[in-house]
């Protein structure tokens, strides 16, 4: 459920999975509006399945959230979920593919993808599509990981239930060296590569 183009065998993640992990949203979200000040403008939550990180960023900032996903379905449970929020954040949903982005150049303020670069035929492709609707002063945060919020006791018990996924689907991940080496090919102007301290994720922020 991301707006990615994934490969035969991965075409949708159950909602059992991101139930599993819907602790760790919020303490996410905060992190990142803690880090980059966020508060109004638009936020693009790329690879959105059901809506978990734009729902919570609606529920702390007053941003415009826009929802893109390639699966109709992943964006129908995103709109159902965020009715149910009953805040006053504009939103709209987009079904698209981060490869192609139907949207204008330097149209957000933040991006956000958590989970989807994993599935992306060229993540390059779709880094760079992110770097050309990226607002200038704006930064988008792509990768997978817990974030730094998260309680030590939850996030052994998720990293377990990820691993035990993983391993269930026969998927690996790459690691950091191979994620930078990606990141680095993709010809981002102005771009860290991050590394969670404990757990091993990774991210690339992105500066315009």
């Amino acid at each position: 459920m991301a707006a990615v183009t994934r490969k035969a065998n991965n075409m949708l993640i159950s909602n059992e999975n991101y139930d599993q992990l819907k602790p760790m949203y919020p303490l996410l979200v905060q992190q990142f509006v803690d880090d980059y000040n966020l508060m109004r403008g638009v936020a693009l939550d790329i690879g959105s399945g059901p809506g978990w990180l734009g729902m919570e960023l609606a529920k702390i900032t007053h941003m415009k959230i826009v929802f893109l996903d390639l699966s109709q379905d992943a964006l129908d449970t995103s709109r159902r979920n965020f009715e149910e929020l009953n805040v006053d954040n504009e939103v709209e949903y987009i079904k698209a593919d981060v490869h192609e982005l139907p949207l204008e150049d330097d149209c957000a303020d933040f991006i956000m993808s958590r989970g989807s670069i994993w599935f992306w035929a060229q993540p390059q492709k779709g880094l760079k599509e992110i770097e050309r609707v990226l607002k200038p002063g704006g930064v988008a945060i792509v990768g997978g990981g817990l974030g730094r919020y998260l309680p030590e006791s939850m996030r052994a018990r998720l990293q377990g239930s990820i691993k035990q996924r993983l391993k269930e689907r026969m998927e690996t991940r790459p690691n950091p060296a191979e994620f930078k080496a990606m990141v680095e090919t993709a010809g981002l102007n102005n771009y860290k590569v991050l590394t969670e301290s404990e757990g091993g994720g990774r991210w690339v922020e992105i500066r315009k």
